[in-house]
């Protein structure tokens, strides 16, 4: 949970929480209740289960008594507590004490998790780990290999909560095995070799065109789920690979999805929606980073079934769909009565690649790292140093930096040659808790601040998700860094660096809680659609909407209400919108009859509230709790009954009506009219985040209902639909403003927020006021703030 915001208006349980006089206390709150409900059975005359409440501590950061109220809270949430022979309490009653005592119960949650000693110390997320490696040596590790490392702990959707990465056994035999792999790409015995090639379809096709009285060339046809084999990566690292191909759309204006697909990890590593008249064919350049193994290029629209068919297709040699059309009665139909592709096409001409490629930039990043001078143990000593000094964001003493040169002297004596040895201590640093760990703190004094060097890593791994680079090193080490005019000089460059792209996806992604997509996969014969490629670009949508609000500087408001979004052709087909101009994704224009704008109708918050069958309003309410508005909701109570089927002598019932009829039980309804409001106001969309105007049911007879999408906040406001209700938020941004503050600084403090952090947290989203909220000046006040420097 999240502790700054309590919704204000747009939460209906505020009030049972908080008086006109402000929050209510122990005794307001939750003594009645146990006076009228509880002591009878479990004060000091009598203690049934051997359980005494009137005694029970209120220290609620101390582990041992939240366990216990815990099981207070457990046993009120499930009925248990008053047994059923006992006078029962009335919903709002038991609303008012389970949510004061659910709420303390998080806040001693988040003191424990943001408890730091003299010491503080946060790993490494893998994905920080990948972007650090690579800065530090310019060696591309790919982090979600299989086995490479263990899956992060989430909280709440962020990845980086010192609190929850703990190391284990497996972690250090992990990061053994990357520093490794790291260290051998980066210096290597012989250099790479430079694999480069050509595949051309018409290559030693002439004969066979003469033969068949045809004007070439001969091309690749490559129709859905179907691809070819390319090249083989003998080693990981930056390749280019240039393709000149056509790419016809499907009758119906789905376009070709060209991918880079690994054949060993059987998934695509590169995509993109392609556009290209047959007789104007295009050349497409990708550059990016691989591992070792064989690719594909495919065409992963959806389309053909894999089921034996066909293979015959792709081994047709093909020159153009007109001489491609006659008849096959085996076969499928590829083409409509007026000669349009049924499916989407890709036709390939030639493929070229070059790779691995070692860029300028990635080779100076190792300059003075590695001893030019086989065998001397001084040049050697001052290349650990500087490389230790890097990779640990510090100055290294000369009693640290010993260890690592008797690592040396160990592997000199044991026979291996000094090139062997010397990796080998660069190995050790790259395993030290040094690295794959931020430390904050000195264990000689209790500090409140960070020092320069932690600003500097605080700062990098904020919006780099790295390392500092040597100007910020440079400042850290002159100890200037701190000057809010020179912290704020810095933050301006970094901001305007290509690197804070990493911000930009990875931010948005843990904020919005967007690793949630595709983990209930759509139900495929109620979304015979849905494919991965949609999936992805749901995604892609929310993160690319969130850089182009950062690029342009656009106010926070924008996130609740736009008439604006970011599309490919697949997301504006699944929306029913036209297909942009471009391929990829492009900035759209919004009609009012499109129900779409700022992030909450988008697919990918649509769909991670779903189950795979039929969407959930109470989970997307608890998601615009959670995740817009800084709040989590109690859990709800144990054995909760689901939602039964309407029974087939029943009127069909929308979700709805049936949530309504189960919020009667007293045990359901004191959540229910908190979370169910901001939940109903998406009813319009389906469990994919289509629109609709009635809902689909199974069971039940009579016609499909229409969807309900109306309600009314606390305040008594009403509003018909997303629009209006996204409107009603937008008017209460100073709430969501904070809340987005708070979310900022749990994803770059690396902790929990608690109530000590309220009043700094207020007062950066106030200052960010005069401004109109604009996203960088938030960022620009947050990391001038004290809290940015609090430890």
């Amino acid at each position: 949970m999240k502790y700054v915001l309590l919704l204000g208006l747009l939460v209906a349980a505020a009030p049972a929480v908080q008086s006109a006089d402000g929050p209510l206390g122990f005794e307001q709150a939750v003594q009645p209740f146990f006076q009228t409900y509880c002591l009878h059975c479990h004060d000091g005359k009598q203690q049934e289960g051997e359980f005494r409440l009137d005694t029970l501590p209120r220290d609620f950061a101390d582990e041992t008594t939240a366990q216990r109220w815990a099981e207070v809270v457990f046993r009120m949430n499930s009925g248990e507590m008053p047994p059923k022979k006992e006078l029962q309490p009335k919903p709002h009653e038991l609303g008012v004490a389970v949510d004061w005592l659910s709420t303390r119960l998080k806040e001693g949650e988040a003191v424990r998790m943001a408890r730091r000693g003299p010491i503080a110390h946060y790993r490494l997320s893998r994905e920080e780990y990948g972007h650090t490696v690579y800065d530090l040596l310019g060696v591309y590790f790919d982090v979600n290999m299989p086995g490479a490392f263990n899956e992060d702990p989430r909280w709440h959707g962020f990845d980086r909560i010192g609190s929850l990465l703990s190391l284990s056994p497996s972690h250090v035999d992990r990061y053994f095995r990357a520093a490794e792999t790291v260290v051998a790409q980066a210096f290597p015995d012989q250099p790479v070799k430079l694999q480069k090639g050509r595949n051309e379809a018409n290559a030693g096709q002439e004969k066979w065109l003469q033969e068949s009285g045809l004007t070439g060339p001969v091309r690749w046809p490559l129709w859905p789920g179907h691809g070819r084999q390319i090249f083989k990566a003998a080693s990981p690292g930056l390749y280019r690979i240039r393709i000149q191909l056509s790419a016809l759309p499907s009758f119906k204006g789905r376009l070709p999805h060209l991918s880079l697909w690994h054949h060993q990890l059987k998934r695509s590593v590169y995509g993109l929606d392609v556009s290209a008249p047959e007789d104007k064919p295009t050349t497409i350049e990708i550059e990016t980073f691989l591992p070792e193994g064989n690719f594909n290029l495919m065409n992963e629209s959806p389309g053909i079934l894999n089921d034996g068919q066909t293979p015959s297709i792709s081994q047709i040699t093909f020159v153009n769909t007109k001489v491609s059309r006659q008849n096959r009665p085996t076969g499928y139909r590829l083409y409509n009565d007026h000669g349009e592709s049924i499916f989407p096409l890709l036709i390939i001409d030639w493929v070229e690649f070059e790779g691995p490629i070692q860029l300028e930039a990635d080779q100076q990043k190792r300059a003075g790292m590695f001893p030019v001078n086989n065998g001397d143990l001084a040049e050697a000593r001052e290349c650990l140093r500087r490389f230790a000094s890097r990779g640990w964001r510090r100055p290294v003493p000369d009693a640290e930096l010993d260890r690592y040169v008797k690592v040396i002297d160990s592997e000199l004596a044991a026979g291996e040659n000094f090139r062997s040895a010397y990796r080998a201590a660069l190995v050790a640093i790259l395993t030290s808790k040094n690295f794959y760990y931020l430390e904050e703190g000195s264990p000689a004094q209790r500090r409140e601040t960070v020092n320069d060097w932690e600003l500097a890593s605080r700062l990098s791994y904020f919006l780099w998700s790295s390392l500092p680079d040597e100007e910020l090193a440079n400042l850290a080490r002159q100890d200037t860094l701190h000057r809010p005019e020179i912290l704020r000089a810095q933050l301006t460059r970094l901001l305007a660096d290509r690197k804070v792209n990493r911000f930009t996806e990875s931010f948005p992604k843990q904020w919005l809680q967007l690793h949630r997509v595709g983990v209930f996969p759509p139900d495929e014969g109620l979304y015979p659609d849905y494919d991965k490629w949609l999936e992805r670009s749901m995604v892609l949508e929310s993160t690319g909407y969130f850089g182009e609000v950062f690029s342009q500087n656009l106010p926070l408001r924008e996130f609740l209400v736009s008439d604006w979004t970011i599309l490919n052709s697949r997301l504006a087909m699944h929306y029913g919108m036209p297909r942009p101009a471009a391929a990829g994704l492009q900035r759209v224009a919004l009609r009012p009859e499109d129900h779409r704008g700022g992030l909450l109708t988008q697919a990918s918050i649509l769909s991670l509230t779903s189950d795979g069958t039929r969407h959930r309003p109470v989970h997307r309410g608890v998601w615009v709790s959670e995740a817009v508005f800084g709040r989590t909701p109690p859990p709800p109570p144990p054995n909760v009954e689901p939602l039964a089927p309407t029974p087939s002598d029943q009127p069909k019932a929308t979700i709805r009506m049936q949530l309504e009829a189960h919020a009667t039980h007293a045990t359901c309804a004191s959540c229910h009219e908190k979370i169910d409001p901001l939940g109903f106001a998406f009813d319009n969309f389906d469990a994919i985040g289509r629109w609709r105007t009635t809902e689909q049911v199974a069971g039940g007879n009579g016609d499909d209902p229409s969807v309900n999408a109306s309600g009314k906040l606390a305040d008594g406001r009403p509003y018909n639909g997303s629009d209006e209700f996204k409107q009603l938020l937008a008017q209460d941004l100073d709430l969501f403003a904070e809340a987005f503050v708070e979310q900022l600084a749990t994803y770059s403090l690396r902790r929990v927020m608690t109530l000590d952090d309220t009043a700094q947290i207020r007062s950066i989203a106030a200052a960010s006021k005069k401004d109109d909220y604009k996203l960088r000046t938030v960022i620009e006040n947050f990391v001038l703030s004290d809290l940015f420097r609090k430890r």
